[in-house]
């Protein structure tokens, strides 16, 4: 199978990984808006990766979005309407775009499969969570930016041959937003075999990126609310070199206050899975996660994860089972205490996550169940 797939850029994150195998599987061309090489996993070193060619409407739509101090929204806008332009001219079965506003490739290329990890979310259920953040510049053109978005999703969407998504809940969001419906939850996986358990120390695990829409407050305020002693929690992950991450670094540092509470900055795989195979329990309280892999990992690691009831995690832990699902600090206290008290059902519960994830989310049950799609898309 011929495969042409479609990114803005290539960086560390969720949807990379899932791109990674899906090239490891079908040496597709990947056409991005951007490339750096040293700012993404080096396995993409392996594969034919070719920057999308300009569009002379780039300048004016990026200068625009520079009203606003996130850079973010001017990287999209340049990508968008790179992608927008763009004529595929290589041979080719399907082409499966990712990111938004990738998307947009099927202005002009048909048998296109789009796997949307989200839907762009400072246009739709998130809006009113960025315009806090920015000042009047700011919010006049996320507004206008949010508006120009919607208008070339409705145009463009209608005519995708096939929707795949990281979740139900991804779905849903999907025909509320842009009004599509149809699409396919075909969940992410994990590389099983690279995750074990090598203990329970008492240490409580929140890995990822710090960032205020990932409500990391929840988790320590949880912390502080169970008070026991000898027990730590690990706030782990990366932040990246924006204000509003070193603002809400910073919050978090006061929230934290005197209690064992340790973030880890730095965390390269090595460490990652070092607290995987070595933490008591995991938690995980971001703001309507799409998906999460960090759930998944955590019970591949055989540990039970504690998550707001919201979003992907709602799906992919089952409550009382593999793990909890919680609604507040309050909540998440409780259920951390309840585990601590229980060491012999800690463990029931990772056993049962670790099944869980080799019978629904392993990176085989993804890739063949996406080389269906592809043929779907494809009409082979």
């Amino acid at each position: 199978m011929d495969l042409v797939l479609v990114q803005p850029d290539l960086s560390f994150g969720g949807a990379e990984r899932q791109i990674i195998k899906i090239a490891e599987r079908f040496n597709p061309i990947i056409y991005v808006s951007r490339h750096d090489p040293k700012a993404t996993f080096r396995e993409f070193r392996e594969f034919d990766i070719r920057v999308a060619k300009p569009s002379v409407l780039e300048a004016p739509v990026s200068a625009f979005a520079r009203l606003d101090s996130d850079n973010r929204m001017a990287m999209l806008g340049a990508a968008g309407v790179r992608f927008l332009g763009m004529k595929v001219r290589d041979d080719y079965d399907v082409i499966n775009a990712h990111l938004m506003p990738a998307e947009w490739i099927r202005n002009r290329n048909e048998r296109v499969c789009w796997y949307c990890h989200c839907p762009c979310r400072p246009a739709y259920g998130w809006k009113d969570f960025f315009m806090a953040e920015r000042g009047m510049a700011g919010k006049a053109a996320l507004s206008v930016a949010a508006a120009s978005f919607d208008a070339v999703e409705r145009a463009v969407v209608p005519k995708i041959e096939k929707i795949c998504t990281n979740s139900k809940f991804t779905s849903e969001n999907v025909r509320r937003y842009i009004g599509r419906g149809g699409s396919e939850p075909v969940y992410p996986g994990a590389d099983v075999e690279k995750y074990s358990c090598k203990g329970y120390e008492k240490i409580f695990f929140y890995p990822s990126r710090v960032a205020p829409e990932k409500r990391m407050e929840i988790a320590i305020e949880a912390f502080r609310k169970f008070s026991r002693k000898g027990w730590k929690l690990v706030i782990g992950g990366f932040m990246p070199d924006m204000e509003r991450n070193r603002s809400y670094l910073a919050r978090l540092r006061e929230i934290a206050g005197s209690s064992n509470v340790e973030f880890v900055l730095d965390m390269n795989e090595k460490k990652l899975m070092h607290y995987y195979s070595n933490c008591y329990a995991v938690l995980f309280t971001p703001m309507l996660e799409d998906w999460g892999l960090v759930p998944v990992e955590a019970m591949a690691s055989h540990k039970p994860v504690i998550a707001i009831k919201e979003g992907g995690p709602a799906e992919s832990v089952v409550d009382g089972k593999t793990g909890f699902l919680i609604s507040n600090a309050d909540e998440m206290a409780e259920k951390m205490r309840f585990l601590a008290d229980h060491p012999d059902i800690c463990e029931q519960m990772g056993k049962a996550g670790r099944k869980r994830v080799e019978q629904n989310y392993t990176w085989k049950i993804f890739l063949d169940r996406m080389e269906k799609v592809y043929k779907e898309t494809a009409k082979m």
